[in-house]
Order: C-alpha cells, then sequence, then structure tokens
C-alpha cells in the first residue's frame, strides 16, 4: 500500500510538471515576430574620407507571410574629408522577407523594393547621398543573419556581428492599437 501511494505521489507529481512545462511552451509560442514595432537606432562609419554618425527613428512590421515593412526616417551627421559639417536626412523603405531558425533571424530586402530618398540635405552632400543610396541599394537583397536575442509581447531585440568583430544590437517595442 505504501508502495501504491507513494508511486501515486510520483505520477502525479510528472503529471503536474509535464503540464506546468506544457503550459509554458504553449505561451512562449503565442509570442511571434508578426507585429508593429518601433525602433531609434544609431551607427556610424566611414565612406570615402567622410565620417556618418547616423540615427534612425522608424517602424517595423512583421507579416505571417514572412515579409516585413521597415520605414524609417535616417539623419546623417557628417563630417565630410575636407573638415565641414553638414547633414543629410533620408526617407528609407525596405519591403523584406523574414524567417526565424532557431535563435536565428533570416533577413534580407525584396529585390527592386527597396527605396532611399534624400528629403534634405546641404549641397555638399549631394553626391555623396547618392553614393550612400547606392551603397544601401547594392547590399540590400542580401540574406543578413541576425541572432534573436529577446523576444517578449513587448520586446524584440536581436544583434549582428559584422566581419571586422563589432557587433550592433536593435531594439523593436511593440506598438499595440
Amino acid at each position: 500500500m505504501k508502495n501504491k501511494a507513494i508511486y501515486s505521489l510520483f505520477a502525479a507529481g510528472v503529471l503536474m510538471l509535464f503540464a506546468c512545462c506544457n503550459s509554458h511552451s504553449s505561451n512562449e509560442q503565442e509570442i511571434t515576430m508578426e507585429g508593429h514595432y518601433s525602433y531609434q537606432h544609431a551607427f556610424n562609419y566611414d565612406m570615402d574620407g567622410n565620417h556618418f554618425d547616423v540615427h534612425e527613428t522608424g517602424t517595423m512590421d512583421f507579416f505571417a507571410d514572412s515579409t516585413a515593412l521597415d520605414s524609417a526616417r535616417q539623419v546623417y551627421s557628417v563630417i565630410y574629408a575636407d573638415g565641414n559639417t553638414g547633414t543629410l536626412i533620408f526617407n528609407y523603405i525596405s519591403p523584406s522577407h523574414w524567417h526565424l531558425n532557431g535563435d536565428t533571424l533570416h533577413f534580407a530586402g525584396l529585390n527592386g523594393l527597396f527605396r532611399m530618398e534624400l528629403v534634405e540635405g546641404d549641397s555638399a552632400g549631394i553626391e555623396l547621398a547618392q553614393k550612400i543610396i547606392k551603397a544601401y541599394s547594392g547590399s540590400n537583397t542580401y540574406e543578413y543573419l541576425f541572432h534573436l536575442d529577446t523576444l517578449t509581447a513587448d520586446l524584440l531585440k536581436w544583434s549582428f556581428t559584422y566581419r571586422d568583430g563589432h557587433s550592433d544590437t536593435w531594439e523593436f517595442h511593440r506598438v499595440t492599437e
């Protein structure tokens, strides 16, 4: 009788543990990438002797059909090669496709749909702005592999490590209507 009681308690414990784990797992499955997010991101780089400090504010939409739309306003503070400074402001629109494989997010722009336009800039930056647009356009369809760091009901955070070893993180906040 004592063994039956111990066996019953053990069986009940295993069932409860399974139910808790299964419940936790189903909660995680409810949290998906799909949704509307807002973000701010800053980065810097050099091109042709010019230095750019870039700040972008935008939205990212992930759709269930594995498409996405990244729309941002990018403000470039430029230190030109000659030492002068200026500002270039772009509208950035990138329809993309995505899929998640474990904690790796595969993300690439859709061929021919990327748009980036200069909406404000000084005369010294007009030619440079076209080089920036060409550089973005040329790499837009490359499939980037981002590491999914966080995915909750409110936050999506991913990171990327560049060839030179430095990494960058993007933080997206889910916008609920």
